[in-house]
């Protein structure tokens, strides 16, 4: 066999292999594709799918949580979503959720930072305005008695007079003294559920026990809100960085002694 034939007869083959290669390589993929993936029982759901809660249904009313009192209490420095957005390391985790729940950055960064502010559980200054206003910070509600409650937190003309209109729409603003004015209830009552009946009907209703019932249904919806979100806020954040700063914490201090 002269060199000429050979060569053809080498790359021939060559050719050959490559072919065959491609052939197996693709019909790998085809497989590889093909199968379903395995479902997993601890898929998680997302933050919008959880966070759309309805007005309309059977809601948890305000009698159901008065057993739960004592463990409402307001304590502050407590509350764990506090204390991620005040570490740099699971602050912006923090942010990222609550942007997701409220679907609007200004308005998440406006209650996270009033409410850091005033050490106010993050969960519940969230399920307030929730509550107040859906988020919405141009929402406008008028009172039987010719006041208005306007903006994410509802702060009402007449008990806030010096506020201009643009400012009862600004979150910014409406954060500012919707959460001094929960601090201050908080402060007043001594446990979360006393101090949102206040922020709705009054102090003076509240402590002579003529707290209406759209309050203490209102008071409900709050509750039950925030449960929800403690619960995914649990699963989405907190359990992730107290394992990562318990590891951190723990490595610290191995390397100390």
């Amino acid at each position: 066999m002269n060199s000429s034939s050979r060569n053809n007869g080498f790359f021939n083959t060559c050719f050959l292999f490559s072919i065959l290669g491609i052939f197996f390589t693709v019909a790998a993929f085809c497989v590889y594709f093909s199968v379903p993936a395995e479902e997993t029982s601890e898929s998680k759901p997302l933050v919008s799918e959880v966070m759309d809660i309805s007005d309309e249904g059977e809601v948890p009313t305000f009698v159901s949580y008065l057993n739960d009192v004592s463990e409402r209490s307001f304590k502050k420095d407590s509350d764990t979503g506090l204390e991620l957005y005040r570490n740099p390391v699971s602050k912006g985790a923090v942010e990222w959720f609550y942007i997701h729940v409220t679907g609007k950055e200004d308005v998440a960064k406006a209650i996270l930072d009033e409410a850091e502010k005033n050490n106010i559980p993050l969960s519940l200054a969230f399920s307030l305005a929730y509550t107040e206003s859906h988020y919405n910070v141009n929402a406008v509600n008028k009172n039987s008695n010719d006041s208005i409650d306007r903006g994410l937190f509802q702060l009402n003309s007449n008990s806030f007079p010096n506020l201009t209109e643009s400012d009862f729409f600004d979150p910014a603003v409406s954060a500012k003294f919707g959460m001094s004015h929960l601090k201050f209830c908080l402060n007043t009552a001594g446990n979360e559920i006393s101090a949102l009946a206040m922020y709705n009907a009054g102090t003076n209703k509240v402590r002579a026990n003529k707290t209406p019932q759209s309050t203490l249904n209102y008071v409900g919806k709050i509750m039950a809100y925030q449960d929800t979100i403690d619960r995914l806020f649990d699963d989405e954040v907190a359990s992730y960085f107290e394992t990562r700063l318990t590891s951190s914490a723990s490595v610290a201090m191995a390397a100390k002694n």
